[in-house]
């Protein structure tokens, strides 16, 4: 008999995107619409707003159900072990200069997450870091490392919390 793996959402995005005449400029980022809010049967999802706030995940109250997963018309949140406690907290599939415009916390595709993971759990593909959870130590060294602030940890310890 398989052990199932209890599972947690987890938005990614942090929110600090840059407004231009009161648009948000990062289009691959939480957009507060609202949808994962209204999907969630839990309450656990806790509104973006206009302001850039981007929507976080109660993971308390979040039983994994994958409701808001679905409703994301953005697709920037995931099930993710709910052991899992670090994770990359931008979905801006742009880096270097473009980047930094765009996000003040956006991933600029330096890799130094990369060089410092002592487990080799993260990858940068797409200008998004990716972490695999089943190599990942939760040690923090990515996020300690990440020049701007992109990983955070569940707990809020390190970097951003999400």
């Amino acid at each position: 008999m398989a052990v199932r793996i209890k599972k947690t959402a987890v938005i990614h995005c942090s929110g600090g995107c840059a407004f231009q005449d009161g648009v948000r400029l990062c289009p691959d980022g939480c957009t507060a619409c609202g949808a994962c809010v209204s999907a969630c049967r839990k309450q656990a999802v806790i509104p973006g707003d206009s302001t850039g706030k981007a929507a976080r995940i109660d993971r308390e109250k979040c039983v994994g159900c994958g409701l808001c997963v679905r409703a994301c018309p953005q697709g920037i949140i995931t099930l993710e072990p709910a052991d899992s406690r670090i994770e990359p907290l931008c979905s801006l599939r742009k880096g270097g200069a473009e980047a930094r415009k765009i996000c003040g916390s956006s991933c600029i595709s330096c890799r130094i997450c990369e060089k410092n993971c002592p487990a080799g759990a993260i990858a940068v593909t797409g200008d998004i870091p990716r972490i695999d959870p089943e190599t990942c130590i939760s040690c923090g060294m990515c996020a300690v490392k990440c020049p701007r602030g992109v990983i955070g940890d569940a707990d809020g310890i390190l970097g951003r919390s999400f």
